[in-house]
């Protein structure tokens, strides 16, 4: 669909998201960003409520994007061991082309932890979406307590691996502990099938 039949609102959302994936949010202020996507801060206010709640607004929809897109690159999962999924998103996220996504995530999740009563609607689904998406994927057998169990560990083994990479830049060490984690992962997966 062509951005002049979206809606406005939709066109400064989107406006709004490749602004924040080139600058990040840490100094995002209204009255710029607002000249940045063609509109006046009082129109972002008016379509968003505040300044937290666009960057919410903004995030949730990067998620589900992102999520939607390695969901189809994994066909949902369907015919992948747990570590064959863990390996794809490991090499999706830390790609030149990603990149921007992570550091993105992890700079609005660090606010969120911090202020949560402005950014609590992203932090809502910032992990638990992730966790669900892998416990889709384990093996039906299993109790959905124990899916979700081992969901957790696996999103929080990745997730503070991915933190390490991009905190140290060390790729191919991170990558290394990603490739051991996801051949011991499917070993307990087995054992608690």
């Amino acid at each position: 669909m062509k951005q002049e039949m979206l809606p406005r609102r939709e066109v400064l959302l989107e406006a709004t998201i490749q602004y924040m994936l080139k600058h990040g949010v840490a100094d995002l202020s209204l009255r710029p960003l607002a000249g940045k996507v063609g509109s006046k801060a009082r129109l972002l206010i008016y379509h968003f409520g505040s300044k937290d709640a666009l960057v919410s607004e903004a995030m949730i929809v990067v998620r589900d994007r992102v999520q939607r897109a390695f969901a189809e690159m994994v066909e949902n999962g369907r015919g992948h061991t747990p570590s064959q999924i863990i390996l794809a998103f490991w090499r999706w996220t830390t790609s030149k082309e990603h990149e921007r996504y992570l550091r993105l995530f992890y700079e609005v999740q660090g606010l969120a932890l911090q202020k949560p009563d402005r950014y609590g609607r992203y932090l809502e689904g910032a992990v638990n979406t992730w966790v669900e998406m892998m416990a889709a994927v384990l093996p039906e057998r299993m109790t959905l307590e124990k899916r979700r169990a081992l969901a957790s560990l696996a999103v929080g083994a990745v997730v503070g691996l991915l933190m390490d990479f991009l905190s140290s830049g060390d790729k191919q060490r991170s990558s290394q502990a990603v490739n051991i984690f996801a051949s011991g992962f499917d070993v307990l997966v087995q054992n608690e099938a």
